[in-house]
């Protein structure tokens, strides 16, 4: 054999087996079919050939296994044809994927895995894991033959009740919320799936301050077909009035296309910057969507997270709490969303609502789509005996709140020390920072294939080292954080930070984080 020969490696004769019997596969479809099937999957390995490279095994394992599993859903005898809608959403997971890939493959544990990933990137409330814990193992969670059967699609009555009256509590309602007002589902996923349903034709554009929470667009997009648009805001206009210049901009562009927006979506508390929105910047919100006609999707999932209510920061007032809000928008397009899993800490339940004391025609529509995202009998169950002990939910979101405001104020204390730049958050489980470039150039001199000298002088954060960077603290330091491109950020070198885990954690992803300095 010829010297000049390279031998293919295992993993490389496994990507082309795949390949191979994709290839094949598209042989037992329909004449007419066989062309979009071929193409399709070329596309995908053109698109991961392109973007992973050859020495990230656990990257290639990881699309191995997705590959194999499409390959077995997509050739299966009842499946004969690809529709567009299904090429367009398996060319479009999150190339985040991958890092959370590695994370699951190697968490963090104090007992089992010490050197293991940190995780300080997904929002968990981790602040109040023990309090819930021994809360519900109180409860009585032994089954009974009602949980065996089907329950109210949309949250049973009792269940409703209890949500209301945590609503009434807390977010000072103008007019106090009534069980009819709330569709329950199963997450915020599913609700605000349902509301792209509802509000949008396929192809409609939903606009979204940017940076944003990073699942927005498989929300929206991924079977609704609605088009999640990021209106890019500079971060220091981003609690100003003077941003909605870039609204205005983007729905005259839109239109300009042939495009159509039907819908406003904020965060209040926003994810991932953490702030909360003053009240005369949601009126100019309010107006501009009032104006063109838009409903307003007000994303309250963090609002029982406040935990700085310094003057230097914009108060929280959710639009419940509006008694004008009849001045600047027809109630009936504003409609609100909670949920359990930030503020409770209570994200592996899947547990949404959906509020409207304004829209009941919305809401018919909820309930009848409510079948599609179904809380399970038990856990409504379950969540109707937690909520009924209103004062230690009381009380859990207070100890919440304190603690969130320790951990915050350790996490800023670091960033300032190493004059790390951050935005001042009021809300949330999270900071964002921009890492300093010196930890950039850091990162190249360490890499084991780059022996050249890398100072400072002339680099610039790129979307490349951005996400290069996102893997070395992983691979290198043991810490998860997720990049700034994830939650479609333009300005490259900022990370989204969970500051909301058990102090002990903290303290060490602090640490992790200073070794990359």
């Amino acid at each position: 054999m010829s010297g000049g020969v390279r031998k293919l490696s295992g993993l490389q004769k496994d990507v082309l087996r795949l390949y191979r019997d994709c290839l094949r596969a598209t042989r037992k479809k329909p004449a007419e079919a066989q062309p979009r099937f071929r193409a399709f999957a070329r596309q995908e390995f053109e698109k991961n050939i392109a973007s992973v490279k050859r020495t990230d095994v656990q990257a290639i394992e990881y699309l191995l296994r997705i590959g194999r599993r499409r390959l077995e859903q997509y050739m299966g005898p009842n499946v004969r044809d690809i529709s567009s809608g299904g090429r367009e959403a398996a060319a479009n997971i999150p190339e985040l994927f991958k890092i959370f890939e590695k994370l699951l493959a190697n968490p963090y544990s104090k007992d089992t895995n010490p050197t293991g990933i940190l995780n300080a990137g997904v929002a968990i409330n981790g602040t109040i894991k023990e309090l819930l814990v021994a809360k519900l193992n109180t409860l009585d969670t032994a089954f009974v033959p009602s949980d065996l059967e089907y329950s109210v699609p949309y949250g049973t009555p009792v269940l409703r009740t209890e949500i209301a009256s945590t609503l009434n509590r807390h977010f000072a309602p103008a007019v106090d919320v009534g069980m009819d007002d709330i569709v329950v589902t199963n997450g915020c996923t599913s609700a605000i799936e349902m509301l792209a349903f509802a509000m949008c034709e396929p192809g409609d554009h939903i606009l979204v301050p940017a940076p944003l929470y990073l699942a927005l667009p498989t929300d929206m997009g991924t079977r609704a077909r609605a088009k999640m648009t990021p209106v890019h805001v500079p971060l220091d206009m981003a609690g100003e009035c003077a941003q909605i210049a870039y609204f205005e901009r983007a729905v005259h562009e839109i239109a300009r296309q042939g495009g159509t927006v039907k819908a406003l979506f904020l965060m209040n508390p926003n994810n991932p910057l953490g702030i909360t929105y003053p009240r005369q910047v949601m009126r100019a919100f309010l107006r501009f969507a009032s104006t063109h006609g838009l409903f307003v999707v007000s994303d309250e999932i963090y609002a029982l997270s406040v935990f700085n209510r310094s003057a230097s920061v914009a108060p929280f007032e959710s639009l419940l709490s509006w008694n004008d809000l009849a001045e600047y928008i027809d109630p009936r397009a504003v409609v609100v969303l909670h949920g359990l899993s930030k503020d409770f800490g209570l994200n592996g339940f899947r547990v949404g609502w959906i509020v409207s004391p304004w829209n009941k025609e919305l809401l018919g529509a909820m309930v009848a789509y409510a079948p599609f995202a179904f809380v399970p009998s038990y856990t409504q169950r379950l969540l109707t005996q937690l909520f009924a002990d209103r004062p230690f939910i009381d009380s859990l979101l207070e100890t919440s709140q304190e603690r969130l405001a320790d951990n915050y104020a350790a996490a800023t204390a670091f960033l300032y020390v190493h004059e790390i730049e951050y935005v001042q958050a009021s809300g949330g489980h999270f900071i964002w920072f921009r890492l300093p470039i010196s930890a950039c150039a850091k990162m190249i001199r360490n890499k084991e294939d780059n022996h050249a000298c890398c100072g400072c002088k002339g680099l610039v954060w790129t979307k490349e080292r951005e996400f290069d960077m996102a893997m070395y603290l992983m691979d290198k330091h043991s810490l998860y954080m997720p990049p700034g491109q994830a939650f479609f950020s333009t300005e490259f070198g900022w990370f989204r930070f969970t500051f909301a885990i058990c102090k002990e954690e903290l303290d060490i992803a602090l640490k992790r984080l200073e070794d990359c300095l």
